[in-house]
């Protein structure tokens, strides 16, 4: 009988539970288009779990989608169909929105690969930070600031400075798409960010497909779903992205003979990712070629630890052809 009753209650108490829940995603985030690249790119904040998974969407070619505040998640794809058939963004948030009875709930943002952009946040939103009643958004600040190729926006904010400051830190960012995103979201939150705290963080950046290797026109894809300060386990997982891309460079400054600048260059990788034994390696490599061997066996001693097997590496390299006969070297690697 106790059994019967207790899977009476599990009964109840599942069909009590709602099918699907809305799921507010208070936050600040940043559009943007870089007509150099050709690369598209979302960034986001919020004091909701995984919403680097809920709030971007992007498609090479074509456009950039943030939505957020009661996210509907159909709006991403929606609006990227709707650019691909030649609608401006004004056009598509105004189609989307049109169509949706819960649209006074929404916020949301979209540039093309014009660099046109557009946002909209709908009046229920804005109200509900002026309303006594609601003790989780009271107080807080929602709307959006857009300027050339970009768009940045955000709802339960500690003020208007938080989409100010993204907007100024994304404008004279001189870095990669991604780090001027990660850049643009830190200065939000030193402004105050979401008034309820900091939880999940994400990038979004695509760009057309030019290699015949590249099967994705996704160029950074990384997220954050959950953690106590999510800008900075972001910042990191974004330098372990990007330190393969700043090691491709020294490298190719190295062959260009520009040895003092590879060197700088490869540095800054191996501290973007000091878990790789292949950013040691190149650091050795870089060092070999300055003719700084002390520093370039430290490096090498650091990478083969990691994996043995790059001693073999190290025997073929000409980068180490003039440390060959050093003692040292060659213990190194017969070892």
């Amino acid at each position: 009988m106790r059994r019967l009753a207790l899977a009476a209650l599990l009964v109840s108490f599942a069909v009590a539970l709602p099918a699907q829940q809305e799921e507010w995603i208070s936050t600040f985030s940043i559009i943007g288009f870089d007509p150099a690249t050709r690369q598209l790119g979302v960034g986001v904040q919020s004091r909701a779990f995984a919403a680097g998974a809920i709030v971007p969407y992007a498609k090479a070619g074509v456009g950039a989608v943030a939505t957020q505040a009661a996210a509907n998640r159909t709006y991403g794809p929606k609006a990227i169909a709707l650019l691909e058939q030649g609608l401006s963004p004004a056009d598509v948030i105004k189609t989307i929105t049109d169509d949706d009875p819960g649209r006074d709930r929404r916020q949301v943002a979209v540039i093309d690969a014009k660099g046109r952009s557009a946002a909209y946040t709908g009046k229920h939103v804005i109200d509900r930070n002026h309303d006594k009643n609601d003790r989780v958004h009271f107080g807080g600040w929602a709307g959006h600031t857009s300027g050339v190729n970009f768009s940045a926006q955000g709802n339960t904010l500690a003020s208007e400075a938080v989409v100010t400051a993204m907007a100024a830190a994304y404008e004279r960012g001189t870095g990669t798409m991604a780090e001027r995103l990660m850049d643009a979201l830190d200065a939000a939150q030193a402004k105050g960010g979401d008034t309820r705290g900091m939880q999940a963080a994400g990038i979004l950046v695509v760009a057309p497909i030019t290699n015949p290797d590249t099967t994705t026109d996704r160029v950074i894809d990384i997220r954050v779903d959950d953690y106590p300060d999510p800008f900075q386990e972001l910042r990191r997982v974004l330098n372990v992205r990007l330190s393969g891309t700043y090691a491709q460079r020294s490298a190719a400054l190295a062959k260009e003979g520009k040895t003092s600048d590879a060197l700088e260059i490869q540095k800054l990788a191996a501290k973007m990712n000091p878990r790789s034994e292949r950013m040691l390696f190149g650091l050795a490599e870089r060092y070999a070629e300055a003719g700084e061997y002390l520093n370039a066996l430290l490096a090498l001693r650091q990478a083969t630890d990691m994996r043995p097997t790059l001693k073999l590496d190290a025997a073929e390299s000409p980068a180490f052809l003039k440390m060959k006969t050093h003692v040292e070297f060659t213990r190194l690697i017969g070892e």
